[in-house]
């Protein structure tokens, strides 16, 4: 069975209330019910239950894909970082036998949708993110309460890259065209 983790716009591939579509398997959605057993989705017809061990086997290899787009120099550990996921949840055996839970494999299959080139950058601003909010934020308050103060930090940090970048180089190069000689 080969899954690919990607995104499944809600609109254009329907499941039942409480269901989370990951990716697909062929040309069905493989989505999960709200008690995390695996089905496969095909428009206008009755979901196929998939046998656990099986879907959970073909899962490692759609995980270390999607998340190679993301962390291309190594995804075990951002993966752990970004989604609160024990590292030794995230090795072939494990994955093997207990899989990831499917509102992880749902994000990490929209972040890794690579239309731009960007989810590499994409990936690593997400890895900043988490462990700034873990630093700074977490447990302190809620996620969803600290999401003003670190909108409001990422906010001044982008106003201080884009001004400290477009002043252009703070020592201008002095060299001519004879030095490309």
């Amino acid at each position: 069975m080969e899954i690919k983790l990607e995104n499944m716009r809600d609109d254009l591939w329907p499941c039942p209330d409480g269901w989370t579509v990951v990716g697909r398997v062929g040309r069905q959605s493989l989505a999960y019910d709200p008690e995390r057993r695996p089905y496969l989705l095909s428009d206008g017809e009755e979901p196929v239950p998939l046998d656990p061990a099986e879907v959970n086997g073909s899962l490692y290899a759609a995980i270390e894909t999607a998340a190679l787009r993301l962390w291309p120099s190594g995804w075990a550990a951002p993966l752990s970082d970004v989604f609160k996921v024990d590292r030794r949840a995230v090795t072939p055996s494990r994955i093997s036998k207990k899989g990831l839970h499917p509102r992880v494999l749902r994000a990490l299959g929209r972040l890794a949708e690579d239309f731009d080139g960007e989810a590499a950058s994409r990936g690593y601003l997400l890895l900043a993110l988490a462990r700034y909010v873990d630093r700074y934020h977490w447990p302190r308050d809620s996620l969803g309460a600290s999401r003003e103060d670190v909108e409001r930090d990422v906010d001044r940090c982008m106003d201080l890259l884009i001004n400290a970048r477009s002043r252009g180089p703070s020592f201008p190069s002095r060299r001519t065209e004879a030095d490309e000689d």
